[in-house]
């Protein structure tokens, strides 16, 4: 499963290195392209609720639009509380 989306701005390389360093630790993780300033993240299927809570936070932490996480969710993730949560707020303990 490719999820593309719009990559971050990094400010130092340790930011880079810790934005790959955690899509590499998922679970699911198979691969990671870069074309432009587009990235497509191969997962394997199915994705696990786990990932899908992680991927949330990592697109919060680096102020990425969530939209192409939405095909994730699903009754089993549905509570998180990051997919109604906006880029410039989120919830205590989040």
């Amino acid at each position: 499963m490719i999820i593309s989306f719009e990559g971050p701005r990094f400010f130092a390389p340790e930011d880079e290195e810790q934005f790959f360093g955690w899509l590499y630790s998922l679970p699911e993780y198979k691969n990671i392209r870069g074309r432009g300033t587009t990235l497509d993240l191969d997962l394997a299927y199915p994705v696990s609720a786990d990932t899908v809570r992680q991927l949330l936070v990592v697109f919060h932490r680096w102020c990425l639009d969530p939209t192409p996480l939405h095909h994730l969710r699903s009754p089993e993730t549905d509570s998180f509380v990051l997919w109604d949560t906006s880029l410039r707020e989120a919830p205590p303990g989040a």
